[in-house]
């Protein structure tokens, strides 16, 4: 194989990924074409690796999370083979476990490039500041009383500001980062925390009440520079809700499960989702049949809401699965916290932090919204994880600094 021609492949694919992350929300399109072109040049790529013989070594390099990746599709085999409807569960696993994995997949294995996902983070930096900023226009222009952003419904903006305000947050305090990587990171906080005022979304509110000060604890008490971030932070978010009252109420109704019918048709959902658990409890109701099989029979008369799925990324998984499919996922889940916060244990390592910190934002804001079903808001998980272990493992090898 010519290496100039796998180089050139490998930039097209760069190129096409990153175009796609910031520009999927804003149009569909786009980014489904753009996706095609670097899942094209993947494939390619991965033949050029096999035939070069190179594609072993570089699976190595990550083979822990290949591994718990593995695992994982392993446990999803069994709702797969005996669903009932055989071709809507193929098509659920390809889509959600193996399609929205793809930007994993590229990153380890082929773009290891330090300045190519340098510019995609900055631009995707960019573009979910903007977005965030269009969400605010849209409720100061009263075109909405929840901004959404560039696309889609208000809680795709609100999962994908869990993951990325965390990060954002870690980069403006750890002194391993450059000034001109505080300055990006410190305006795109501030547009994204006005996303995330404009969205209204309580789930993303309790989210980030329990993981920055998570992720910020050790860098308050280190710095009074921090301490003043974070006190800033603070009361633009509880300021903005304190001075309106339709804040405030929708603050106060995080807990209201009697007459706030949102908060109560979760419940009942999730009560209905544990009988669909307790009837399959094996391997579950198949992938792509929580609506149906909710519909035909588990539903309540209570339920007010068209409930299309559970709400909750781990009962969702659970009650489709079963509890081999529930265990490989949570296996999957908790060796990413647990080895990335081992690894800030002993490192310090702003990187392990921010992985940490994004998924565990991911998954608690998934407690309340069926966020693995975001393929938008997956897609960039996926690649944030692949990003961040890449810069991981520079630091460890020559101590370049972000």
């Amino acid at each position: 194989m010519d290496l100039s021609n796998v180089n050139n492949i490998q930039k097209i694919m760069a190129i096409a990924m990153g175009i796609a992350l910031c520009l999927q929300r804003l149009s569909m399109a786009i980014g489904s074409i753009c996706w095609g072109v670097a899942i094209a040049c993947f494939l390619y790529l991965l033949f050029a690796a096999y035939k070069m013989g190179t594609l072993k070594a570089k699976i190595e390099a990550y083979k822990p999370y290949y591994k718990v990746i593995l695992l994982m599709w392993l446990c999803f085999l069994p709702t797969v083979i005996f669903a009932p409807d055989l071709k809507t569960s193929i098509k659920t696993f390809a889509e959600m476990w193996i399609y929205r994995l793809m930007p994993f997949f590229m990153v380890t294995l082929f773009l290891q490039n330090k300045k190519y996902l340098a510019k995609i983070a900055v631009a995707f930096i960019i573009a979910t500041s903007l977005d965030s900023l269009v969400a605010l226009a849209q409720v100061l222009l009263g075109m909405t009383s929840r901004g959404w952003g560039f696309g889609g419904h208000t809680l795709n903006l609100a999962s994908l500001l869990c993951i990325m305000i965390p990060m954002l947050l870690i980069i403006i305090m750890d002194d391993s980062f450059s000034i001109k990587a505080k300055n990006i990171a410190k305006a795109a906080i501030l547009c994204c925390v006005l996303g995330l005022i404009a969205g209204k979304s309580r789930g993303a509110w309790l989210t980030l009440t329990i993981v920055l000060p998570l992720v910020s604890f050790r860098y308050i008490f280190k710095s009074k520079k921090n301490l003043t971030i974070a006190l800033a932070i603070v009361l633009i978010i509880v300021g903005s809700i304190a001075s309106s009252q339709e804040y405030r109420q929708r603050a106060m109704s995080i807990s209201n499960i009697t007459t706030d019918i949102s908060n109560a048709d979760r419940i009942r959902v999730w009560e209905s989702a544990f009988y669909m658990i307790k009837d399959n409890p094996i391997a579950g109701v198949g992938l792509g049949e929580f609506r149906k099989v909710y519909n035909s029979g588990y539903r309540t008369k209570e339920t007010v809401q068209d409930m299309v799925h559970s709400h909750n990324n781990i009962i969702q998984i659970w009650a489709e699965t079963g509890t081999i499919g529930i265990f490989g996922f949570l296996y999957m889940s908790l060796y990413v916290l647990i080895a990335n916060f081992r690894e800030w244990c002993v490192s310090k390592s702003p990187y392990s932090l921010m992985i940490w910190g994004s998924w565990f934002g991911f998954m608690i804001f998934g407690m309340f919204d069926l966020i693995i079903d975001h393929a938008a808001i997956t897609k960039v998980w996926w690649f944030v994880l692949a990003m961040l272990l890449y810069l991981k493992n520079c630091k460890k090898d020559n101590g370049v600094q972000g």
